[in-house]
């Protein structure tokens, strides 16, 4: 008997990370209080249908989902027996790594939406296309939501493996700590996001890609 030999082929980056805010249309205010964005002329950042977040190392972990409440519990009993208590929570933690590639646009027209990663028009620095933008901004600007958050954001890892694509969706998230700001010398420093999250649900799609990935498509935020 023996282990099987296996070979899998996965390309690196080949993930995308989706997220979208729950309520207020899918809009997230911003508290002027604790950040302005173009002199406070902008007040709210659009995530409705999803919006795609960047800026992730290459070489290390940048994301991990943990389970916080164990499944099975078993209590001991009086003469060395015991009982298993199981349930179904699938609350946990989602603690992201990442690493500040740009800064958020005080308006539309460089980087295609307010907040987006900007855009310098004529350069080649920034993203490859608009509408892309820092986690590390939207869980900040999540986190001052005025009055607190009671709504909280869904967030979709898209990623494909041999051929065929997983999608895992957050439900419920809402933000432990972000970090405000990380500095180095010779080295791009990484931003810690711990996420909290209500439940997890995965669909394993049929073909490579997110076509045909229901998953993938947000319901449009209330």
């Amino acid at each position: 008997m023996a282990q099987p030999i296996i070979r899998g082929i996965q390309a690196v980056g080949a993930v995308d990370i989706i997220y979208g805010y729950n309520g207020n249309g899918g809009k997230l205010q911003l508290n002027p209080e604790v950040m302005k964005l173009g002199n406070a002329v902008t007040t709210e950042i659009d995530t409705n249908g999803g919006v795609p977040v960047a800026g992730f190392r290459l070489d290390g972990e940048f994301l991990r989902a943990v389970q916080q409440i164990a499944s099975s519990v078993q209590v001991p009993i009086l003469g060395g027996g015991a009982v298993a208590l199981t349930n179904n929570n699938r609350s946990g933690s989602l603690n992201i790594n990442c690493t500040k590639t740009s800064t958020p646009s005080p308006d539309a027209s460089k980087g295609g939406a307010e907040g987006a990663m900007y855009r310098p028009e004529g350069a080649s620095i920034g993203p490859n296309r608009d509408g892309v933008y820092d986690l590390v901004f939207l869980a900040q600007v999540q986190q001052g939501q005025p009055g607190g958050d009671s709504e909280g954001a869904t967030i979709k890892v898209v990623f494909d493996f041999c051929g065929l694509t997983t999608t895992i969706s957050f439900e419920g998230c809402t933000i432990a700590s972000v970090d405000p700001i990380g500095l180095a010398g010779n080295d791009a420093p990484n931003y810690n996001v711990s996420i909290n999250y209500l439940n997890w649900t995965t669909e394993i799609s049929k073909t490579k890609g997110t076509v045909g990935n229901d998953l993938t498509t947000f319901v449009p935020a209330n």
